[in-house]
């Protein structure tokens, strides 16, 4: 039988202070620019940002702790984040913020809990 690697000492995501600073709040700066209806491009900086924010984080997290999902939402994040300037530079026309802001929640949702359902919460040491 194989053994649980759990290195949830490094897990950002477990850490209550540091999900909340890598993802938490760069959440309520998406949130917060999407209500105040900023220009589209001051919305896309921000919303590239707080992104490439998040992907960063959850790239680090990956490589620090093995966090399964982590492996998959940083790149998914940082594509968002490309798509976020290019709605808000308006280099691409069919995409609003608030598509973009659905795909993000449902992107969001699938990417976190997929991955984990099918591989487990940590890839082993071995798989590093």
């Amino acid at each position: 039988m194989l053994e649980k690697y759990e290195p949830s000492t490094h897990d950002w995501v477990a850490n209550k202070s540091r999900f909340f600073a890598a993802w938490g709040l760069p959440t309520v700066i998406m949130l917060i620019t999407w209500l105040m209806q900023l220009t589209p491009l001051l919305t896309g900086i921000l919303w590239m940002g707080a992104l490439s924010w998040m992907g960063v984080a959850c790239l680090r997290n990956a490589r620090q702790c093995g966090r399964m999902h982590c492996f998959f939402s940083g790149p998914y994040f940082l594509l968002s984040a490309v798509l976020a300037l290019a709605t808000g530079m308006q280099w691409i026309q069919i995409l609003s913020f608030n598509e973009l802001g659905l795909f993000l929640l449902i992107g969001t949702l699938l990417v976190c809990v997929l991955p984990e359902v099918f591989w487990g919460r940590y890839k082993s040491p071995r798989e590093k």
